[in-house]
């Protein structure tokens, strides 16, 4: 009988040999993206349907010469995400047939869940979308610091990064020791709600089921895979002083509506100190988002900055093939 912490141990092996097969850490050191797993499944050539299930999160059907996943069209997407990983376990070990209620529930350490085949396809989905090396280029990235990692503001923020959910987010931090249990007992406890009042400031969206995110300089070059009632609440220095302002007008041309246009006052006392730009946008939007510094006076090529986005804000994934494998076969 395989114990419930080999299971574990197997999940996380089979996840970092298909992250070295597959060229991950080398292609991801930057911490620009999270791992693309509907995109991994399809270069593996499982067919993968999304339905809207009833009483399942999603199911893994090996049949005669193929391996058939279902997810469902009623969770989140970084549900749908991490379902679909736990699903690309299940291949990943041959596993049996396997209808699942439930994920994520290896690494809360419940008893009463024990069964090997699950907690192995857990453990590989914690693993695979939340390696410790991932975590570790986005908190570089972001010059985060560990310190960091224990307040909640950051901690959502990083989920929305890694595409997963701000719990499993924090479960995966005390499974990977960067933060001890009796912190992420207390970010488990907080309402996620709170995180994005803090990042939404005077705008609220539309839902408070929507993610805000907080856009920086060091997100240039990044992919912010989120929905279209997401808030993307730019926090850009401008420098004014020498004439210059950021262009959002490429953002309205993308399809991205301007609901919030200001400059957060310099901080007294801050010599030499840069005003802050911020602008709250919000779109169901697909493609690159560049953003320019200019001088009004000056002709369009003439940026003194710029910054790049790759935006994907459809939300969920909804009935039939993933959004890849439609693209792929247009």
């Amino acid at each position: 009988m395989v114990t419930k912490r080999d299971a574990i141990l197997n999940g996380t092996i089979k996840a970092t040999e298909l992250h070295k097969q597959l060229g991950l850490q080398q292609a991801l050191a930057g911490g620009q993206a999270p791992i693309d797993v509907l995109g991994v499944m399809h270069h593996l050539g499982l067919v993968v349907i999304f339905r809207p299930l009833e009483g399942l999160l999603g199911a893994y059907l090996p049949l005669p010469g193929v391996a058939g996943i279902i997810v469902t069209t009623k969770r989140p997407l970084q549900v749908q995400r991490f379902t679909a990983a736990h699903e690309l376990g299940h291949f990943m070990f041959k596993h049996a047939v396997s209808t699942d209620k439930d994920v994520g529930f290896a690494a809360r350490g419940e008893i009463k869940r024990y069964d090997p085949q699950e907690v192995e396809a857990d453990a590989f989905a914690s693993e695979f979308l939340m390696p410790k090396w991932l975590i570790a280029a986005h908190v570089r990235r972001q010059n985060w610091t560990l310190n960091e990692l224990r307040l909640q503001p950051y901690v959502y923020q990083l989920s929305l990064r890694l595409g997963v959910s701000y719990e499993a987010l924090c479960w995966a931090l005390q499974g990977h020791g960067i933060i001890p249990r009796t912190v992420a007992d207390d970010l488990r406890a907080r309402e996620v709600k709170a995180a994005k009042q803090v990042a939404a400031g005077d705008v609220k969206p539309a839902t408070w089921w929507a993610d805000v995110w907080t856009v920086r300089e060091q997100d240039n070059g990044a992919t912010l895979l989120g929905g279209p009632d997401d808030l993307l609440v730019l926090n850009l220095q401008e420098h004014t002083t020498a004439g210059y302002r950021w262009d959002l007008s490429a953002a309205e041309r993308l399809g991205l509506t301007i609901k919030q246009d200001t400059q957060l006052p310099v901080p007294q006392m801050e010599i030499g100190a840069m005003p802050t730009r911020r602008a709250t946008l919000q779109g169901e939007v697909e493609g690159t988002l560049l953003l320019e510094q200019r001088r009004a006076w000056e002709a369009r090529g003439n940026a003194g900055a710029s910054l790049k986005f790759e935006l994907s804000l459809h939300g969920k994934e909804s009935s039939g093939l993933p959004r890849v494998a439609r693209l792929k076969h247009a």
